[in-house]
This record gives C-alpha cells, sequence and structure tokens, in this order.
C-alpha cells in the first residue's frame, strides 16, 4: 500500500522536481535558506546604497566615538573610533564577503570541470598535462599564490577573487576527475556509446548532473574559505582598500579591545557566524537532495 502511494506521489514527477521536494522537508534547511536570502538581501542593500547605508557606514562622528553596543537604538552595535554605525559597516561588509565568494566560486568551477572532466573521460596525454598542472599548484602555499598575484596585479576586488579561484579549483578537479574516470565504465554511459551519442552529450548530459552533488559542496567550502582568506588578508594589510569588510573590522578591533571597546569584534563575529553556519546547513541539505542514490526517496 505504502509503495503505491510513493509511486502515484512521484508519478509525473522528474528528478530535479523530487529533489526539490526532498529539500523541501527539511526544515533545518528552509531555515538555513532564509537566513542566507536575507544576508542577500543585506548585500543588495550595500550595493544599492538603499537607505544611505553607505553614507551612514561612512559618517565620521567623534563626538559618538565608542558608543557600546545595545544602547541606542540608532547604533544597535555602538560606533567606532571615527563614530562610525558598526552595524552599517558589517552590513557593507556583507556585500563584499558575498561578492568574493559567489564571484570565486563562478570562476573556479568551470575551471575545475573543464579540467576534471576531460582529464577523467579521455585520460591519456592530456591527463598527464592537468595531473601536472594540478601537482605544481598545489605543491605552492596557496595563501603565497594569492599574496603574490595581489602585490603583482594590485588589490581590486577581481584580482582577489581571480586568486582565490586559482588556488580553489584543483580540489574539485581531482573529485571531479575520479568521478568521470568511474562513471565512464558504466553501464548507462556505455549505453548511451553504443546509441550512438556524442562525448559532449555523455559529459554534459548523463555523467556531469551525477556528480553536481560534489559541486555543491565544494563551492560551500570554497566559500567559507573566501571568507577566511579575506580576514587574514585584511589582518595583514592586503584586503579591498577604501570598503569595509567583515576583516577589516576585525583587524580594528586588535587597537580596540585594549581600550575595552568590542564594537566591531561582535559585530563582524556575529555576522560571519550566522552566515557561514547556514550556508553549511543549506549546502550539505541541498547535497544531499540533489545526489542521485536517494533520487527515488521522496
Amino acid at each position: 500500500m505504502a509503495q503505491k502511494i510513493v509511486s502515484k506521489y512521484k508519478e509525473g514527477k522528474s528528478p530535479f522536481v523530487l529533489s526539490m521536494i526532498r529539500l523541501g522537508r527539511n526544515k533545518l534547511a528552509m531555515a538555513a535558506l532564509f537566513i542566507v536570502v536575507f544576508y542577500i538581501m543585506l548585500a543588495a542593500i550595500g550595493q544599492f546604497n538603499i537607505f544611505h547605508i553607505k553614507d551612514i557606514a561612512s559618517n565620521n562622528d567623534f563626538d559618538l566615538r565608542y558608543m557600546k553596543p545595545f544602547q541606542n537604538i540608532h547604533h544597535i552595535f555602538g560606533t567606532d573610533n571615527f563614530g562610525r554605525d558598526v552595524f552599517a559597516r558589517a552590513i557593507m561588509g556583507t556585500k563584499i564577503s558575498l561578492f568574493l565568494g559567489f564571484l570565486s566560486g563562478l570562476l573556479m568551477i568551470p575551471i575545475a570541470i573543464f579540467f576534471g572532466s576531460l582529464s577523467g573521460y579521455y585520460s591519456g596525454w592530456f591527463d598527464d598535462i592537468a595531473m601536472y598542472i594540478m601537482s605544481v599548484i598545489v605543491a605552492i602555499p596557496g595563501m603565497l599564490i594569492i599574496l603574490s598575484l595581489i602585490q603583482v596585479v594590485g588589490r581590486s576586488f577581481f584580482t582577489i577573487a581571480f586568486a582565490f579561484a586559482i588556488t580553489g579549483w584543483v580540489g574539485l578537479a581531482r573529485v571531479i576527475r575520479g568521478s568521470f574516470m568511474q562513471a565512464k565504465e558504466f553501464e548507462y554511459v556505455l549505453a548511451a556509446k553504443n546509441l550512438g551519442a556524442g562525448d559532449a552529450r555523455i559529459i554534459f548530459k548523463h555523467i556531469l548532473p551525477n556528480i553536481f552533488h560534489f559541486i555543491i559542496v565544494r563551492f560551500v567550502l570554497n566559500f567559507v574559505g573566501v571568507i577566511k582568506s579575506e580576514v587574514f588578508l585584511a589582518y595583514i594589510g592586503l584586503s579591498i582598500i577604501g570598503v569595509p569588510t567583515w576583516g577589516t573590522m576585525l583587524d580594528d578591533s586588535k587597537l580596540e579591545l585594549m581600550s575595552g571597546n568590542w564594537q566591531n569584534l561582535i559585530a563582524a563575529t556575529i555576522f560571519m557566524f550566522l552566515f557561514l553556519v547556514s550556508l553549511n546547513i543549506f549546502g550539505d541539505a541541498l547535497r544531499d537532495a540533489l545526489d542521485p542514490k536517494l533520487k527515488n526517496v521522496v
């Protein structure tokens, strides 16, 4: 009886729709998605200067220096040593962190898919060249590559995102390569070849969708790594110039803590913690929902 109900429920629904149904039933994932969407809205507020948030974040008012958090409704997280609103600066930092994470991921994924899929599917000389390139990149510390690019090209937004992408694609490419080496021997791939399907169709239509959950996981991990690395770059003075970021706020808090002020520290920490935890929870749930091994589970 239960099997008939499940069959009726699944009738006419594509695997993607079934995946979204599984994802929608995960209440914790939906709560995490709501928080992630809220952060995206905050980033949009910072980008388009809604509510004049840029002006508030950059307005110096020395009469309001070091206002304590949670004591004034107009300055929820207090003010810093220049009298700037810490909450507004945290919102502006949200824009930078999300843009860096998304842009570096969008640059990283095509590179990883190109090298990983072709290397695993064709093997041979292309695999040897791809593995040599990956081995060279892995042999050099990632932060050293990032610092070198920033010093040579400059501290622009695109340069930092590109530097993170260059150092982050190798791990995903290796996972994709191993998955392709296994998948090309599976029966459904051999059947597609016998039916006359071309290599491009097999790669993009049959194999890649079945390993997409690996790409989701790596994208989330890269996002988390980018935010952490930006904090380190800000700590050594190599982050983006002229804009507030969570990293620069944490860097500013070093001197403030000595005088008993922790406004920047608490604001940046709360914003980072909520976003990274929510992103990890939703990323794990999305990976499980897209896993082809669970496609028959509703």
